[in-house]
């Protein structure tokens, strides 16, 4: 008798066997988001330490005096004419020092553009072995000190209490911003460039004051308004206006590079004790 049966075993195997590559697939597919998920989340924690540590260097007490001359980190940018600028360097592993004037750079403002040429180049961060704040040459951090914009600030928050400057002949206080930006370059997708990176670490401000924010929008309607301008001259005054409002920190989350930004606000004052 023919058994009707004939064939249904290798169909069976043949079933299971694709049933176990589904499932291994699947926990292929799993394990390396879950690999994805741990290096995105050790990355994260990285530059959250770079970025702490870079503060901490800030707030060292046995360095204020240093940081309050007229060379230091704090001194020099409390000048009137500094004001709206904002002293840039790139914390370094092999510095001995964590804040040199002479490898410090100035943004600035130039009318309603960045202008990044004071104080030289030597400050910005750059994807170069050297730039990163560990051997490893894993993260990078670059550091943005500016005095605070007062017209941001709470009124008197900061003052010195029962203690009239004037009077004392003690120096008002003074509010400072500090930007500490850290970056994983090796996480960065996969047709980002050095250069773009570059750019955005030596082009851009770190914070923009809403009054400046303001000043830009309405130059752009102008812009937009001016029937004198050609078309390629008004999309070249656009491109830099439009620029001048990205910060160093949206530019590289635009590039898709992973980022870590923390900003901490100081108020420096004299104190008289009797």
């Amino acid at each position: 008798m023919k058994n009707n049966q004939t064939g249904a075993t290798l169909i069976i195997v043949l079933l299971i066997l694709v049933a176990i590559t589904v499932i291994g697939s699947l926990a292929v597919r799993s394990s390396i988001l879950a690999l994805k998920v741990a290096t995105v989340g050790q990355a994260q924690q990285l530059m959250i330490q770079n970025s702490d540590a870079a503060l901490f260097n800030v707030e060292n007490p046995a360095e204020l005096a240093r940081s309050l001359a007229m060379n230091g980190m704090f001194g020099y940018i409390k000048g009137e004419d500094n004001v709206g600028k904002e002293l840039v360097f790139c914390f370094k592993s092999g510095n001995t020092q964590f804040f040199n004037f002479h490898n410090a750079s100035l943004i600035s403002w130039d009318g309603n553009t960045v202008k990044q040429d004071g104080l030289g180049q030597n400050g910005f961060c750059k994807m170069q072995s050297g730039f990163f704040t560990s051997g490893r040459n894993t993260v990078m951090t670059q550091i943005a000190i500016k005095a605070a914009d007062m017209s941001d600030t709470q009124a008197f928050h900061h003052m010195q209490k029962g203690t009239d400057p004037e009077s004392t002949k003690k120096d008002p206080a003074q509010l400072y911003t500090v930007y500490a930006t850290s970056i994983f370059p090796a996480l960065a997708k996969s047709d980002v460039t050095d250069a773009q990176i570059n750019a955005c670490f030596n082009s851009r401000f770190n914070g923009i004051p809403a009054t400046k924010l303001a000043e830009l929008d309405i130059e752009i309607q102008d812009t937009n308004a001016d029937p004198d301008l050609s078309e390629s001259e008004k999309t070249a005054k656009l491109n830099l206006l439009n620029a001048a409002k990205v910060t160093v920190s949206s530019c590289l989350t635009a590039l898709g590079v992973p980022t870590h930004t923390q900003v901490a606000r100081y108020a420096l004052t004299q104190t008289v004790s009797k």
